[in-house]
C-alpha cells in the first residue's frame, strides 16, 4: 500500500502501529478494524482495511493528469498480465512469512526484526489458552463472537507457522515467485530496450 500511496504520489498522514506492542488491541484502532489486521486507510468518510479493496479505492478514486495510473484499461493485455501477476502475488501465504519471520530470524538474511517481537510473540503462544479463556469471560463491547473466533483462528495460525521445516518450504516457493517475476521484468525491459520504460508490465502504466 505504501509503495501504491508513493507511485501516485499523495499526500497522507502515516501512523505506526506495532503488533508486538500489541497497539492493534487498543480501543482507538480496534474502533477502526475488529479485525486489528494493517494497513487500514482513512479518505473522508470511508474506512477500509482490506488492502486489495485499497489499491482498488486509490485507483478509482484518485486520478488526474498527474496522478498515475497504476493498472491498465480493462480489455487490454497490459490488464491481463497484472491481473495475472496479482493473483499470484495473492495466493502466497504472506502472514506465515510474517510470523515464520518473526518467530525464527535465523531463517532471514540480515534481520531487522527486533528481539522484543520474537520474544512478545512467543510468549502470547505460552499464555494463548490463558488469553484465550479471559477473551471468552471479557464483556468489552469490542469482544464480540466473531473476534473471539477470529482471535482462536489466529492463535492457530501462528502455531502452524511455527514450523521451520515448512517456513524453508514456503520461502523456497516464494523463491521461485520472484525469480519468475523477474524473469518477466527482464523480458519486458528487452520489449521496450531504448523507449522511455518505467513500467511492470508495460510502458504505460508502474
Amino acid at each position: 500500500v505504501r509503495l501504491v500511496i508513493a507511485e501516485k504520489g499523495l499526500p497522507c498522514e502515516e501512523r505506526d502501529v506495532s503488533m508486538p506492542l500489541m497497539e492493534h488491541k487498543e480501543p482507538w484502532f480496534m474502533r477502526l478494524n475488529l479485525g486489528e489486521e494493517v494497513p487500514v486507510i482513512i479518505h473522508r468518510d470511508n474506512i477500509i482495511s482490506d488492502y486489495n479493496q485499497i489499491i482498488d479505492y486509490m485507483e478509482k478514486n484518485f486520478t488526474g493528469e498527474n496522478v498515475t495510473q497504476l493498472i491498465p484499461e480493462p480489455g487490454s493485455l497490459l490488464h491481463s498480465r497484472v491481473l495475472q501477476y496479482r493473483e499470484l502475488l495473492d495466493s502466497l501465504p504472506m502472514d506465515a512469512y510474517t510470523h515464520g519471520c518473526i518467530l525464527h530470524p535465523e531463517l532471514t538474511t540480515d534481520s531487522m526484526i527486533p528481539k522484543y517481537a520474537t520474544a512478545e510473540i512467543r510468549r502470547h503462544l505460552a499464555n494463548a489458552s490463558t488469553e484465550l479463556m479471559k477473551l471468552d469471560h471479557d464483556e468489552e463491547p469490542q469482544l464480540s463472537e466473531p473476534y473471539l473466533s477470529k482471535q482462536k483462528k489466529l492463535m492457530a495460525k501462528i502455531l502452524e507457522h511455527d514450523n521451520v521445516n515448512y517456513l524453508k518450504k514456503i520461502l523456497g516457493e516464494l523463491g521461485m515467485v520472484l525469480d519468475q517475476i523477474e524473469a518477466e521484468l527482464e523480458k519486458r525491459k528487452l520489449e521496450y530496450q531504448g523507449r522511455r520504460w518505467a513500467a511492470f508490465m508495460g510502458c504505460f502504466s508502474t
